[in-house]
């Protein structure tokens, strides 16, 4: 009779269409840096006939590829593997059916929706309401930055309106950042596994990424000191609270440290804190320690929804309005009726609700993993939407998505979130909160675990 994990897999491999199977090959070798940026893939019918699989099945294949932002057409080249700083496509319309996706930090309930169609209503009584139809300033609305203070204030300390910039999102704020303070060529250090909208950035805006490596308090302050001894460096940018995607929360200790290190040699700090208002207790951000040269990121996306797109940038003092010069060029101001939401809620208490509820789950789903992945070594955090599970040898990062592909479950391979070409440990991103349901994230996690105690092996076949 066939074992549990025997049944898992077959049902997950009848599952899913040849398509899929040799995207997610194909997605290994991108990753892997075995297809190089630039490089073509081979034409449709040529892969066809050496799989001996019909044209439409590679052309879907390279559909999938091109909603991965891995490849683009080219009229005259054919298939192009796009710039490793392309960011991953995460709507959900470009998922393939049968997929588990666990690639999204997205919240793990719905209460959003429900809020939503309750406010929704009532938003012709609020006062502001005449404003919904008027140019605003870049900065966003006073009103929106003072409830935005009550938002920021979750990560530890309360700003000053007039340094606040509301922005679309915490990406908008992260490119008004850049684009106010680096120039082409200058030098941003990170985290070697960093947030892909940073590398995103670095190929629109010219500069050069350089990675050091972390430990489990955070960012080496030593490696970071050994870069500034030999590069003149313009920035550093980091994620001290819940480090995506490690999980690791920077040491008060290791703030102070990169603080004096930034101090000495004038560089100035992107603290992305998208995570800090999961934390109840914390370390000081950064930007208490060093307000001067501290900008500060935080948004409502992870705590409550990705639709709402409101973020909230904290200048050190009397750079905020030269900052708000990026949301004038890119987007004008922010979008004003989901300002008017996100303000409502912050001031009637709406949004910690919310909050809480997303807590209350991650913290169900957080114990629900640590169940199923016992006996593995992984990162996590009760109150963090995601885990990073460490590969037994022999496994590979690239070769482990592509094969949990194969089998119905999408995850994040450690190479997407390097900064260079630099070593990193073979690991994969599980965004628990992802999930649609607990069971679904239990049958996922079965799947996983069942694949940590395979071998790698081919996925495609001549069939």
């Amino acid at each position: 009779m066939a074992s549990d994990r025997e049944k898992i897999q077959t049902k997950a491999a009848q599952r899913l269409p040849a398509y899929l199977q040799l995207a997610a090959e194909l997605e290994a070798r991108i990753r892997a840096g075995d297809l190089a940026p630039g490089s073509q893939l081979p034409p449709q019918r040529d892969l066809a006939k050496e799989r001996s699989v019909n044209v439409s099945t590679v052309t879907r294949a390279y559909r999938e590829l091109q909603n991965l932002n891995l490849v683009v057409g080219s009229t005259r080249r054919g298939t192009i593997v796009r710039a490793e700083a392309a960011m991953p496509r995460v709507d959900r319309a470009t998922k393939a059916p049968g997929i588990i996706d666990l690639t999204v930090n997205r919240p793990a309930v719905d209460d959003f929706q429900q809020r939503l169609a309750e406010a929704l209503p009532h938003l012709a009584e609020d006062p502001r309401f005449g404003q919904m139809q008027e140019y605003q300033p870049p900065e966003g609305p006073i009103w929106a930055r003072e409830a935005a203070r009550q938002w920021i204030s979750l990560n530890g300390f309360t700003p000053a309106v007039e340094d606040i910039v509301v922005t679309s999102g915490a990406q908008h704020a992260l490119l008004a950042v850049v684009s106010s303070i680096v120039e082409p060529g200058d030098v941003v250090v990170s985290d070697r596994l960093t947030y892909y909208g940073l590398k995103a950035l670095a190929a629109m805006f010219r500069f050069r990424i350089v990675g050091v490596g972390m430990d489990e308090e955070g960012l080496s302050a030593s490696e970071l000191e050994a870069v500034c001894a030999h590069e003149t460096v313009r920035a550093v940018f980091t994620t001290p609270s819940m480090h995506n995607p490690s999980v690791v929360t920077m040491s008060e200790r290791r703030r102070r440290e990169l603080v004096e290190v930034c101090e000495k040699h004038d560089v100035v700090i992107i603290e992305d804190d998208v995570y800090g208002p999961m934390l109840a207790d914390r370390a000081p951000a950064l930007i208490t320690l060093a307000p001067h040269r501290t900008y500060h990121i935080s948004a409502l996306s992870k705590a409550l929804a990705p639709g709402l797109r409101v973020g909230y940038l904290t200048c050190p003092p009397g750079l905020a309005l030269v900052t708000a010069e990026a949301i004038r060029t890119t987007s004008w101001m922010p979008a004003p009726v989901p300002l008017l939401i996100a303000t409502r809620w912050l001031e009637d208490g709406t949004a910690k609700a919310i909050l809480k509820a997303q807590l209350a789950e991650l913290r169900a789903r957080n114990a629900l993993a640590a169940a199923l992945l016992s006996g593995h070594s992984f990162g996590s955090d009760s109150r963090c939407m995601f885990v990073w599970l460490r590969l037994p040898a022999p496994w590979r990062s690239e070769d482990f998505t592509a094969t949990l592909n194969a089998h119905g479950v999408a995850v994040m391979p450690a190479s997407a979130f390097a900064c260079d070409r630099q070593p990193v440990e073979h690991a994969v991103r599980i965004n628990i909160a992802c999930a649609a349901s607990r069971d679904e994230l239990a049958a996922a996690l079965r799947i996983i675990v069942s694949t940590l105690a395979d071998r790698p092996r081919a996925l495609i076949g001549h069939a």
